[in-house]
């Protein structure tokens, strides 16, 4: 939970990566809270009252996700809004402020996007989406520790450039919002 909040208010595509690992590991542990509990919590070094803080959080976590039907596989609904969000200012950017900076980082990340957009069979037509899905595995396999070609390094280094700048400009939106 507090590194999860952190995230949210630092780096919205680190969140929502973030967020995507901790339903796997929800999954992958069955939905057993103990587990969970046992997994997540009791190792932090925080007083009692923090833990059960964030030991409640992550039952409301598993809670969400057995109310939606998570149990095999997706998001929760409050992830998947947030990667439209940013769908929308993706689109703003290239198509409405005529981000200049932008357009050259996506323009020479299209071909990236297209093809793992292929490769994973994604019928999605937000990019924004097959991105951090790319994303999302390429951490996957680093945390198996599996070899990685240099072709596919070099194609999601250019996603995760355009990810980053589309993340800095989501902060400043929602800090020019509030």
């Amino acid at each position: 939970m507090l590194i999860a909040q952190q995230k949210k208010k630092d780096n919205i595509a680190e969140y929502v990566l973030y967020m995507w690992q901790l339903e796997d590991i929800i999954r992958a542990n069955k939905f057993d809270y103990a587990a969970i509990k046992k997994l997540l919590v009791e190792p932090l070094q925080v007083d009692v009252s923090a833990k059960e803080e964030i030991a409640a959080w992550y039952n409301q976590m598993i809670d969400k996700m057995k109310a939606q039907g998570l149990r095999e596989k997706g998001h929760l609904a409050e992830l998947n809004e947030l990667v439209v969000e940013m769908q929308y200012l993706h689109q703003t950017l290239l198509n409405v402020l005529n981000d200049s900076k932008y357009e050259k980082l996506y323009l020479s990340t299209k071909l990236n996007i297209d093809a793992l957009k292929s490769k994973s069979g994604s019928i999605a037509e937000n990019e924004i989406y097959v991105c951090l899905n790319g994303l999302y595995g390429l951490l996957i396999l680093r945390l198996k520790k599996q070899a990685i070609s240099d072709e596919t390094t070099e194609a999601m280094l250019s996603i995760s450039r355009l990810i980053a700048y589309l993340t800095s400009k989501y902060k400043e939106v929602n800090r020019a919002v509030k």
